[in-house]
């Protein structure tokens, strides 16, 4: 090699030197600016995307509810022992004597509020799909909470929380989100059957959505098709929640569907009791309670003159928690429960009847602490008195009271006023959902 040639090729390697050092400049400026726009966008969707599981109280409200999970032992839960480890792949069993209730609640605060409710009714397979709760709370997204009711049926009602949720109800021939209240689903062989109780929900599948509102039902079959919105049961009782409410006698005459506050107090100079409206862990509640010595009652009241003779079902519901009672079981004569229901009316016949359900959370039945009101105090039917845990949610259903009043011998006509209120000596109770479902 010549010295021309050894210039030349000297020449050469540095115009190779300077153009690698302009595309490493060239990379070393890109990865800059990708990771200045990519460690940031990364963080941030970590931020909003990142969740915890939601957390889950789990109770039996009667039997024992099964708890079967693809990564554990499964568990039964029997009534007044709360199970709070669920989890998303939990599939929850009742069979024909068991009931369940799980209330769904924020898990990153002391004080956590409820964000949705659900009853499981007997003969029901339900499994918990989706639970989840932004870990940050400057994430943006929704709680998300996906229910697959495989058979029988549930109650589920979406709570005002501090976050906005997404709730969905599936089954094996559509899906329901709940926009706001309270859904009712029915999943049988052939179809399923959405009833919403209060609020809108959207209900569908591929082939279509339909809007419903209150006391309105869809079906949706094996073919798919949506079909609704159709009629539903509907509610007899107007809104709990319209405070203040007047205080009146409760054998006064008060204008038709209109709720009133009614207090006793067996000896002068002693409280009333007090009747309030709050809100609880995300639920609009009213508070019936009293500090006293001797017998009292507190509660509403309320005014139905309804006509029910070409009615086939008629349902009451409710939800409430007993905070504190004093007297056991419902007192001496089986009248003095934390919370009983009377519903009035009149049998086909114009005579006066009454239809009585209380309930308790303290002492042990015995004769001094009888399972239903007295014969001798309270007209037939005489209904036990039903046990429910302490502080803990609890929903009830009458089963179609137009069956059972009528195998009882005193089928209604016409109801003409519904009490419900607290009785003993101090007592505190909590009142959510109620309802008088009517269908003809």
């Amino acid at each position: 090699m010549n010295s021309g040639d050894s210039v030349s090729a000297t020449r050469w390697t540095e115009a190779q030197v300077q153009r690698l050092a302009w595309i490493i400049l060239m990379l070393s400026f890109s990865i800059c600016m990708g990771l200045s726009v990519l460690v940031p966008w990364q963080i941030l969707t970590y931020l909003r995307t990142s969740h915890i599981g939601t957390h889950a109280r789990v109770a039996a409200l009667s039997g024992i509810l099964r708890l079967e999970s693809p990564e554990r032992e499964p568990v039964a839960i029997a009534p007044g022992a709360a199970y709070s480890k669920l989890v998303e792949g939990d599939l929850l069993i009742t069979d024909a004597q068991s009931q369940g209730l799980v209330i769904f609640s924020e898990p990153l605060f002391s004080r956590p509020q409820d964000i949705a409710a659900m009853q499981i009714y007997p003969n029901t397979q339900v499994e918990v799909r989706r639970a989840r709760y932004p870990r940050f709370e400057i994430s943006p997204e929704p709680a998300r909470l996906t229910l697959y009711v495989r058979a029988g049926r549930i109650r589920s009602t979406r709570l005002e929380g501090r976050r906005a949720l997404e709730l969905v109800i599936q089954t094996p021939h559509g899906q329901a989100e709940v926009i706001s209240g309270t859904l009712a689903v029915e999943v049988q062989n052939d179809r399923t059957d959405f009833t919403i109780r209060s609020g809108e929900a959207r209900v569908g599948n591929s082939t279509g959505i339909q809007t419903l509102r209150s006391d309105q039902r869809a079906r949706i079959g094996l073919d798919g098709r949506v079909a609704g919105p159709l009629e539903a049961g509907r509610n007899l009782l107007p809104d709990l929640f319209q405070m203040p409410l007047p205080v009146r006698n409760a054998d006064e005459p008060v204008p038709p569907h209109q709720w009133a506050v009614f207090t006793f107090a067996s000896q002068p100079g002693e409280s009333q009791g007090n009747v309030a409206q709050t809100v609880e862990a995300g639920r609009r509640v009213l508070v019936i309670s009293r500090i006293g010595f001797d017998h009292a009652q507190t509660g509403v009241f309320l005014v139905l003159n309804q006509d029910v003779r070409d009615f086939r079902s008629l349902q009451l519901h409710i939800s409430f928690k007993i905070l504190s009672q004093d007297v056991a079981v419902c007192g001496v004569v089986g009248t003095e429960c934390p919370l009983m229901i009377r519903l009035e009316y009149k049998d086909i016949h114009g005579s006066d009847r009454q239809w009585l359900q209380g309930f308790y959370a303290l002492g042990e039945v015995s004769p001094q602490t009888p399972e239903s009101c007295l014969p001798h105090i309270c007209p037939p039917p005489h209904n036990i008195h039903i046990r429910v845990p302490l502080e803990e949610w609890y929903t009830f259903d009458s089963g179609n009271l137009m069956e059972s009043l009528r195998a009882a011998g005193a089928p209604p006509a016409t109801l003409t006023r519904l009490r419900v209120y607290a009785s003993g000596h101090s007592y505190s109770v909590m009142l959510s959902e109620l309802e008088l479902i009517g269908e003809e």
